[in-house]
């Protein structure tokens, strides 16, 4: 949907973030993914100030003019429980801002790397599937970030550790530095252990998704 939105990482980072937050204490089994995701994305519009009408945001569904009218409904009447479900702490700090941040350091600091945008799209991969685990709830968005871009350096041949070291002062403090690359190692084992369930599964779980919902309908119109 995002894709199609044609929506920017920023605000795709932060509506995931709602999105995980949200799950946190609520179950799929009582409100369905696809209208939590919708709104999620609709609050993080506001919030990061992309400038959208309820219109526009709905009419990029694959529905018809009434299944977007229905869903906007439901957008709607969700956005309020979506906002008190995150304790109305709506400013998130996603790792795509600190990620622009160390490549705007790379150019002006550290010479070593002649032209640090040679790592962008494999850095920007990286966050995409960092955003399927559950890394966003785990570590800070820098440390995403930081991880992105030496990642992308390592898969290019580029040794970074210098950059470490001396750009970000962490030659002497030893301990920070230890710290530091234990909790990159951990993302990125999370990061490899994450596999993209198959076709066929999301189709039965989508199956027992929808069946579960239509029970519940039905008990309440009884």
């Amino acid at each position: 949907f995002c894709a199609h939105f044609s929506l920017p990482c920023l605000f795709q980072g932060t509506a995931c973030m709602y999105f995980k937050r949200f799950y946190l204490n609520n179950s799929v089994m009582e409100y369905h993914p696809r209208i939590i995701m919708l709104t999620c994305t609709f609050l993080a519009c506001k919030v990061d100030e992309f400038n959208v009408s309820s219109a526009q945001f709905v009419g990029n569904l694959r529905e018809s003019p009434v299944g977007q009218e229905k869903a906007l409904e439901q957008i709607l009447e969700y956005e309020l429980l979506l906002i008190q479900q995150l304790n109305f702490h709506l400013i998130v700090h996603n790792p795509y801002r600190p990620f622009e941040g160390f490549l705007i350091d790379l150019k002006t600091r550290y010479p070593v790397l002649e032209n640090p945008e040679v790592l962008r799209k494999t850095a920007d991969d990286f966050l995409n599937r960092v955003a399927l685990t559950d890394a966003y709830l785990l570590f800070s968005p820098s440390q995403i970030a930081l991880t992105a871009i030496l990642s992308s350096g390592s898969r290019a041949g580029i040794n970074m550790e210098s950059y470490l070291s001396e750009s970000l002062m962490l030659k002497e403090d030893r301990v920070s530095l230890a710290k530091l690359l234990d909790g990159m190692k951990c993302m990125k084992n999370l990061i490899k252990k994450y596999e993209l369930p198959r076709p066929e599964e999301v189709a039965a779980l989508k199956q027992k998704l929808e069946k579960c919902h239509s029970t519940e309908l039905s008990l309440n119109a009884n």
